[in-house]
């Protein structure tokens, strides 16, 4: 694998080739000097979005509210760390040969473990970028490592594209390292100074965390479960370990057909459409794309998957009936398809949500309280709660 450094010049996300140029109007567009349709062209969708939950929640100057606590445990039992040390190995050596920093986080932003270069290492020290600090979006703004865990994508944040002042002059490149459930376990950072912005550093961090997703399959234990959904925050749909993409009315269909044990066509047009005008020819062949894509895997008379399903869902609920909250956190990764209007799944939908606020209300600590207001940032009773509780520990020091 080739280091970043050594791909050429450019810089990534933008087609501008000159990084000083691209970084005024960037400026222009972060002070608001650009218009709407200008700015939309400057930066991303996924950071235009950023921006604009930022400005709902955080200061528009500001340094990153970083919480420190000490990760060497939590690096420790990391399956990142177990699974991929060699290619961790790795990346560090690029880090401090070429004078980045590399970083690897948890499922909810905390920095377990990081590597830097002479330079780079001063300067993530000053903008506390280090082991131990939570760069999730809620707490640091716009940043390459918390926009991998609101989208679920690899990012690219270039230089003000930063939501707070001690990263403006970086440039963060982060992809997702996934199990083979398709849980997010980590992210991969690599960060430099904004100059040395390059179009292929994104190529190069998205391809290592594939490679880790590679170890970590490799060390899996065999599951006999051939069909696995997820459907909470990015769907993702897994067939005898291989990704399968479907469009959103048959993950509908699939998620319905994973929460029953057979249903008449009536019954499922029902729990879809509702009452909308919708004639049941058009379920009978969408039932039929699906099928073909799972290989034949649903019956008829009534409907139902042949193959056995584990679905994430069903995963947390079952979690939050046994009271394992932890279990429970670790397979919510958002909203149960949002875009869904579905009259069933909009009330599955909300009774998941009511019920694991309940949960993480009660018995959560700051940690599993993070990962439910990362999702639903706007819960003020949840961010009330990780504030007492942060006090709490302060006073009990």
């Amino acid at each position: 694998m080739v280091a970043p450094s050594r791909l050429g010049k450019g810089r990534s996300g933008v087609p501008a080739p000159d990084p000083a140029r691209h970084r005024r109007i960037v400026d222009a567009a972060r002070q608001g000097l650009a218009s709407p349709d200008r700015r939309g062209e400057v930066v991303s969708g996924d950071v235009r979005a950023s921006w604009q939950r930022c400005e709902r929640t955080l200061p528009t100057r500001a340094t990153a509210p970083v919480e420190l606590a000490d990760p060497r445990d939590a690096w420790a039992s990391s399956p990142i760390r177990v699974a991929a040390g060699a290619l961790v190995d790795e990346l560090a050596s690029l880090a401090t040969r070429e004078d980045y920093v590399a970083a690897i986080t948890d499922p909810v932003g905390r920095i377990l473990w990081s590597s830097a270069g002479r330079d780079m290492v001063r300067r993530a020290e000053r903008a506390s970028f280090v082991c131990g600090a939570n760069w999730n979006e809620r707490l640091a703004g716009t940043n390459a490592p918390g926009l991998v865990l609101e989208t679920g994508r690899p990012a690219a944040v270039f230089a003000t594209e930063h939501w707070c002042d001690s990263v403006r002059d970086w440039v963060c490149y982060a992809a997702p390292v996934r199990d083979t459930t398709g849980s997010v376990v980590g992210v991969l950072d690599l960060s430099s100074h904004w100059r040395r912005a390059n179009p292929l550093a994104l190529t190069f961090i998205t391809s290592m965390a594939r490679l880790m997703e590679h170890e970590l399959a490799v060390r899996a234990p065999r599951t006999a479960t051939p069909l696995r959904v997820q459907v909470l925050g990015t769907p993702r749909v897994l067939l005898h370990g291989t990704e399968v993409h479907l469009t959103n009315r048959r993950l509908e269909i699939l998620t319905i057909l994973a929460r029953h044990d057979g249903l008449r066509l009536g019954e499922l047009h029902a729990l879809l459409y509702g009452d909308r005008d919708v004639g049941e020819a058009t379920l009978k062949a969408e039932i039929s794309h699906l099928r073909r894509v799972l290989d034949g895997a649903i019956d008829s008379r009534p409907y139902r998957l042949t193959l056995p399903v584990a679905l994430d869902v069903t995963t947390v609920l079952d979690a939050v009936a046994r009271g394992d909250l932890e279990q429970a956190m670790q397979h919510y990764h958002g909203a149960l398809l949002p875009l869904s209007d579905s009259p069933y799944l909009v009330d599955l939908r909300h009774h998941l949500d009511a019920i694991l606020a309940d949960e993480v209300l009660a018995a959560g600590d700051v940690a599993q309280l993070e990962r439910y207001a990362a999702h639903h940032p706007g819960d003020e009773r949840v961010t009330d709660r990780i504030v007492a509780l942060q006090q709490a520990r302060r006073r009990g020091r």
